[in-house]
């Protein structure tokens, strides 16, 4: 930048001496929701997505266990969650959610699984003809890093033709979680009603 450029930006500023102070507001947080991730555009965030016959990770998921071949699912009935634990390929009930792995980079693969999918269905009273995406948070539990995803926190896609999502429909009356209990719901027990699914 020359020299006639720079005294022409400091020539025309306006000066910070003699502006009035911007004051701070206190707020107090009660009332706010903190709103969901949801609402807005997240091709890029972790998330999962279920068919009436398989579920799938897309590769934002992979990238957040970097090298990670197995994992663990883990299911709260109750909560209606899901969980996905890194494990080692031999460790019980592990599953291969990618393909490659050494030196071939890590791709994500559709898992087959119609009973474990029709359990699912079956549990949040989903409907068959459409597939349902979940976004994760990451979470974790006594220092291992673990993903969240809350079942009840979908969005549906209709099947065929052009693809069109829908959010449930309650949606329409709040924006999210209320700000004091947002952190609550994505606090950890894996005692806490917690099961693994087998490989059926």
């Amino acid at each position: 930048m020359d020299t006639t450029q720079t005294e022409h930006y400091f020539n025309n500023s306006v000066p910070l001496e003699g502006q009035p102070e911007e004051t701070e507001e206190l707020i107090n947080l009660a009332g706010y929701q903190v709103t969901k991730a949801e609402l807005f555009a997240h091709s890029r965030e972790p998330a999962i997505t279920i068919w009436d016959s398989r579920i799938k990770f897309n590769m934002a998921c992979l990238r957040r266990f970097p090298g990670v071949t197995h994992i663990q699912i883990l299911i709260h009935p109750e909560q209606k969650r899901l969980i996905i634990r890194p494990c080692e390929a031999d460790a019980p009930d592990s599953l291969r959610w990618a393909r490659g792995g050494g030196e071939k980079e890590l791709q994500n693969r559709d898992l087959l699984c119609k009973i474990f999918a029709a359990k699912i269905f079956d549990l949040m009273g989903w409907d068959a003809q459409y597939r349902y995406k979940m976004m994760g948070k990451p979470a974790v539990c006594e220092g291992e890093m673990l993903y969240l995803f809350k079942l009840s926190d979908f969005e549906l896609f209709v099947k065929g033709g052009k693809t069109k999502s829908y959010l449930p429909g309650e949606w329409r009356e709040y924006f999210g979680t209320p700000v004091e209990h947002h952190e609550e719901t994505y606090k950890i027990d894996l005692a806490d009603g917690y099961i693994t699914t087998d490989k059926t």
